[in-house]
């Protein structure tokens, strides 16, 4: 992707592997299931996707947003990210939320400034790229192209 320092919108696809509990923040205790967990946000500040992707990918000795709380007990699979101008994180919440197989276990995820029920969603079962992206040009007409990226391609980007 040869935009990555520029701002877009992302959804991080994440594997849990045995089940887990966090402190989230103000929200509440969290019990996490094992299986996949993707979650959806933006990035319009400095740096752009790059900055914010790396911040989501390593590990953080200070907490800022919800997923901090939480990243230790996942894995990184993939990313899903577009260098758009336009936020576009509440669209693609709903799209990848309405998949079948998809819940919100963990109400106002990544959403305390938004409307959305929640950023974070489970899934029991793996999501599919071909599918997340064939529900985004037929709901989102005009959208940009969409990359499929794995973590070491943004860990390894001076």
């Amino acid at each position: 992707m040869r935009h990555i320092n520029q701002p877009g919108t992302y959804a991080l696809v994440y594997q849990c592997t045995t089940p887990f509990r966090a402190s989230v923040g103000k929200l509440r205790s969290m019990e996490g299931r094992a299986g996949y967990w993707i979650y959806v946000g933006s990035a319009f500040g400095p740096g752009g996707l790059k900055a914010r992707l790396r911040h989501h990918l390593k590990p953080s000795p200070r907490r800022h947003w919800h997923l901090d709380y939480i990243k230790a007990a996942l894995q990184p699979l993939e990313i899903w990210a577009t260098a758009d101008s336009e936020k576009r994180e509440h669209a693609w919440v709903k799209i990848v939320s309405g998949l079948q197989g998809s819940t919100c276990p963990m109400v106002g995820f990544g959403a305390t400034d938004c409307t959305c029920r929640s950023h974070l969603i489970f899934r029991a079962r793996r999501p599919g790229f071909s599918n997340f992206r064939r529900q985004i040009r037929r709901q989102i007409p005009g959208h940009g192209p969409i990359h499929r990226l794995v973590p070491a391609d943004i860990l390894a980007r001076p």
